[in-house]
């Protein structure tokens, strides 16, 4: 299967100046993506706006050219022994998914992850990819030597909205069964259902679905987003729902009116409620037996004058 995938698709395998990414405005000040683009082709995929910011193919070729650090991990061990490294927590997989099949040949994300070790880095990463389980000796020792928390991106578990908004991904329940696998490790990993796509998967019974299936398999978190807009991602999933869901547009003119990228905040206020009260009932949380955890920082002596 992969094999099909990489022949199908153009690999540019290319040397980047830098590994990590200064961050603005986010819950996190640090970024690391071994590649451009994402074959998962999600169709509402918020990294298309980052692609068009960077005047890269922000539609088809998103999905179809896919650029490959090859020195990334490399670079990243330069820039984590430096002097002025302050061991800050890095975000990985941010613009595109760090365990796509090109990761199976490349091995970019494992290299990453042995510097992010080595220098007891701590980690935040998500991925809808299923190929981490091969990584959970990495992760394991990683969370042993600094916090490392596992994300799985599992917006919905319905079978027709998955397949078609996104074609390139592992199907969710496989994603909850590995997420089983890391959480049984000792690793904290939770579920990010983001984002909701109001019509598609914001139903009721299919938030409840989800939920559900992110308890059963163990997750130690979960949090849900509304689908967000900006130029790039707008264009590309608008075209989308003219294609799919004709009927869905005029909601989505309400919703996102002019050019504006963000639902109003009622909405996305009913959704956070709604996920919230679906939490508590199925009791999601950190239920390991095991919890890894790096050890206590040693105390700082003070010095006597």
């Amino acid at each position: 299967m992969m094999g099909n995938l990489m022949a199908a698709r153009e690999y540019q395998e290319i040397h980047c100046k830098s590994a990590l990414n200064r961050v603005q405005h986010m819950g996190f000040r640090w970024s690391l993506n071994p590649y451009q683009g994402c074959v998962h082709a999600c169709v509402y995929c918020f990294a298309r706006a980052h692609a068009r910011l960077a005047d890269r193919d922000w539609g088809t070729g998103f999905s179809s050219r896919i650029g490959v650090k090859l020195n990334v991990a490399e670079v990243l061990r330069a820039e984590l022994s430096s002097r002025s490294w302050k061991r800050e927590t890095v975000a990985f997989g941010t613009a595109t998914d760090p365990y796509q099949p090109a990761e199976g040949r490349y091995r970019l994300t494992r290299s990453c992850l042995l510097a992010l070790s080595d220098f007891r880095t701590p980690v935040g990463l998500i991925t809808k990819g299923t190929l981490i389980l091969r990584d959970v000796d990495v992760l394991v020792e990683l969370a042993r030597r600094a916090s490392l928390t596992v994300t799985f991106s599992v917006p919905t578990v319905d079978e027709e909205v998955w397949a078609k908004t996104e074609p390139g991904t592992p199907p969710p329940r496989q994603r909850l069964r590995v997420l089983r696998r890391l959480v049984d490790a000792g690793i904290e990993a939770g579920v990010g259902m983001a984002p909701i796509l109001p019509g598609l998967s914001d139903a009721p019974a299919r938030l409840e679905a989800t939920v559900a299936a992110a308890a059963e398999s163990g997750a130690c978190f979960l949090w849900a987003n509304l689908v967000y807009l900006k130029p790039g991602t707008r264009e590309h999933y608008l075209a989308f729902l003219a294609r799919e869901y004709p009927q869905l547009l005029p909601r989505y003119a309400d919703l996102f009116p002019g050019a504006s990228a963000y639902a109003p905040a009622a909405a996305k206020d009913s959704i956070a409620a709604a996920v919230g009260r679906l939490r508590s009932r199925h009791g999601v949380g950190d239920r390991r037996a095991l919890r890894l955890a790096p050890p206590p920082e040693p105390a700082q002596l003070s010095l006597l004058a």
